[in-house]
């Protein structure tokens, strides 16, 4: 991927696509790798010297290294191209605001309206009471 320049403007407009694309490629090559250098713990003889049998190996496993480094790199340009995150446009964040105020504002007035049903409720029985002591 980094064998030649790289067009940033292309990357900018579509970068979470190719971050995506290049941690996918990361891990399978990660994982080749591993699995090659399994291969090569595999073939090592008793003292711990490989066959000579065993050179396609250590090129495939030195190729996925070199890969992976690569990629690396890329990663780099990405992080130096990130763009920068969107912010709300401003319509939108009056919309918010307005609908944060009528949630207050109606939360407000129900606390309002139940205050009063208490200051009523009380009156209410306080001249219920009054009629009582009248009537007796």
């Amino acid at each position: 991927m980094s064998d030649h320049d790289v067009d940033l403007s292309s990357i900018r407009g579509d970068w979470y696509f190719h971050m995506n694309y290049l941690l996918n490629a990361v891990e399978k090559t990660q994982k080749h790798q591993m699995r090659v250098w399994r291969k090569v713990k595999a073939a090592q003889l008793a003292d711990g010297s490989l066959p000579e049998d065993a050179n396609d190996l250590i090129d495939e496993f030195t190729e996925a290294v070199r890969m992976t480094h690569s990629f690396m790199d890329d990663f780099a340009i990405l992080r130096e191209t990130r763009p920068p995150k969107k912010k709300a446009k401003k319509k939108a964040k009056k919309k918010a605001k307005k609908k944060a105020r009528k949630k207050v504002a109606k939360k407000a007035s129900k606390k309002v309206s139940k205050k009063t049903k208490k200051k009523a409720a009380k009156k209410a029985t306080k001249k219920k009471a009054t009629k009582k002591k009248a009537r007796r």
